[in-house]
């Protein structure tokens, strides 16, 4: 069965480690990727996204708790996340409930997601930031 695409974009990947503050200036200073969001969530994840086309690196402290996180250590690859735009999220969402995959949608206030697994147990968001 063919399924019709929805537009997506590779979002950000989030990433766990040992010291936030380190990783932080260390895809500051190699990319020059930016956190557009200072201090926001109380500076846990910390989003650091390329000015121009908002796409990064969502940085976790390894072993804390969360959407998507289960407590791996440093250096593992937490999830991945795809962009979209408010009506390819509705589409998605329908999508999911439509195929029968478990999902959780959260509001993050800048932007809303929804989280799954694929079937190796790789957790995926897709997300979206028209919110309003």
């Amino acid at each position: 069965m063919k399924t019709d695409p929805i537009q997506v974009e590779l979002d950000h990947v989030a990433i766990l480690v040992s010291e936030v503050s380190q990783s932080v200036a260390f895809y500051a200073d190699v990319f020059g990727l930016e956190d557009p969001f200072p201090g926001r969530w109380g500076g846990v994840p910390v989003m650091m996204l390329q000015p121009d086309s908002r796409t990064g690196v969502a940085i976790f402290p390894a072993k804390s708790d969360g959407p998507g996180l289960t407590g791996r250590p440093a250096g593992v690859v937490d999830h991945f996340a795809f962009r979209t735009g408010r009506e390819g999220y509705a589409q998605f969402l329908e999508r999911l409930v439509r195929l029968g995959i478990e999902h959780e949608e959260q509001d993050h206030e800048i932007s809303r997601s929804v989280y799954f697994k694929d079937p190796d147990g790789h957790t995926l968001e897709v997300t979206t930031y028209e919110v309003d």
